[in-house]
């Protein structure tokens, strides 16, 4: 029997090498970089650990809950969610709308008003029933909500407006909290959590990149350095620039979709080039930080929703673990939503967002940063506009013919977690 070929140790790819060990299916794992991880890992710098970006365990299937305790054993924690909003001059609790509470008059009564007019005044439709998210966030949150909130945050996180986007992506994702939520966040500070990450699981130790390296131990046959130029159809084979080449039965790819089109050599018809052409996403650019000051926040994440900040999320590593900072010092990510045909200029774009730091009070001074680290995440968030589906289920039938699987958050060129990666990894050997 031929092999199986994985293409990329990210997590899904780890994961499909360590399921297929377990199950005792042959396998070769291919890695481009030097190291394991993908865009889950952590880089150091003078005594700072940073990721890329926030990578934050959401574990809800009891398999992947066990396997994960089983790779890091005492190297886990558990934390609860203390994320905050900053808009108007104040922070508010996470999310928005059922957390009101400490906004001016004016914009507590302006969402109060259209939540309720939209509460009563439209069917509650389930939500795959809008046509686009903006639809479904007019009428199940309302008009005020929305401008206040959820249209400026998710353009800037998106970039592109919510009324380009179906609502395909959304499940758990959006919290939609109830009426009587939403008067109590607004009357008084409430602490109830909402949402899928109420509470999550990180490394005590090593950063997110711990729980790739304790997968990476339970795998062989991981070759790095292996960049793939071409995966020829016609031989069931992939090239690599190093010249060397690997027969697969049936090969398990996790680079992101629209690329593996690119690297097809054979004969891909029109149909999926076009298909592939109409594939979206967006690039995030990551500025870590390490401050000066042990003392400057307690959140773990503040979401940045009006238009005048560069960032619209920024994140505490040192929050998540105290292992990652040195002591006396903070450790932060932030994130600047862009897209690749923009050509901006990052450095300048990370010179503002890092100024804009000192309004919110997370550093006091210019001269207090210690390190500076730009990490440019070309694939961030695929784009669920009106082609998505179709033109994704059409790369992905054709692939399926040739005995190519495509899995991930980018191989599967949709909007996941870490649990989903995991998952199917399993799921593809």
């Amino acid at each position: 029997m031929g092999k199986t070929v994985i293409i990329g140790a990210g997590l899904a790819g780890l994961s499909a090498a360590y399921h297929a060990q377990q199950k005792g299916v042959p396998y070769d794992l291919y890695e481009g970089d030097a190291a394991v991880g993908g865009c889950c890992r952590s880089v150091g710098e003078k005594g700072f650990l940073f990721d890329y970006s926030g990578h934050l365990l959401h574990l809800k299937d009891p398999y992947f809950q066990g396997l994960v305790r089983e790779l890091l054993g005492d190297n886990l924690v558990v934390l609860h969610r203390n994320a905050v909003i900053y808009s108007h001059g104040a922070f508010t609790r996470y999310p928005f709308q059922a957390n009101l509470h400490g906004l001016p008059a004016g914009v507590v009564k302006e969402c109060l008003l259209s939540f309720v007019r939209s509460y009563y005044e439209n069917e509650d439709l389930p939500t795959r029933a809008y046509a686009t998210f903006r639809d479904w966030i007019v009428a199940k949150l309302g008009e005020g909500i929305g401008e206040h909130f959820m249209f400026p945050y998710n353009e800037k996180l998106w970039t592109v407006p919510t009324e380009e986007m179906t609502c395909e992506w959304m499940s758990e994702y959006v919290p939609k909290p109830s009426l009587e939520d939403v008067f109590n966040g607004a009357l008084e500070d409430q602490s109830k959590g909402f949402g899928y990450n109420a509470t999550f699981w990180y490394p005590r130790q090593g950063g997110i990149q711990a729980l790739c390296d304790a997968l990476a131990g339970r795998v062989g046959n991981l070759h790095l350095n292996r960049r793939v130029t071409a995966v020829d159809l016609a031989a069931n084979c992939v090239r690599f620039a190093s010249g060397e080449t690997a027969p697969y039965r049936r090969l398990v790819s996790t680079m992101p979709l629209k690329g593996l089109v690119g690297l097809l050599a054979g004969e891909v018809p029109e149909k999926v080039l076009r298909a592939a052409a109409q594939l979206r996403h967006n690039s995030v650019l990551i500025v870590n930080l390490g401050v000066r000051g042990a003392d400057l926040t307690d959140k773990h994440w503040i979401y940045l929703p009006e238009r005048r900040f560069t960032a619209y999320r920024v994140g505490v590593y040192s929050n998540f673990s105290a292992a990652l900072a040195p002591p006396g010092t903070t450790s932060y990510y932030l994130e600047i939503g862009y897209r690749p045909e923009w050509n901006v200029d990052k450095e300048a774009l990370a010179a503002k967002a890092v100024a804009e730091m000192a309004e919110i009070g997370l550093v006091r001074d210019p001269k207090d940063i210690l390190v500076r680290q730009l990490v440019d995440l070309d694939h961030a968030y695929v784009i669920y506009d009106a082609n998505h589906a179709s033109a994704r289920q059409t790369v992905l039938d054709f692939l399926a013919r040739h005995d190519i699987v495509s899995v991930g958050r980018y191989g599967n060129w949709e909007y996941s977690g870490m649990e989903e990666a995991l998952a199917q990894g399993k799921g593809a050997v």
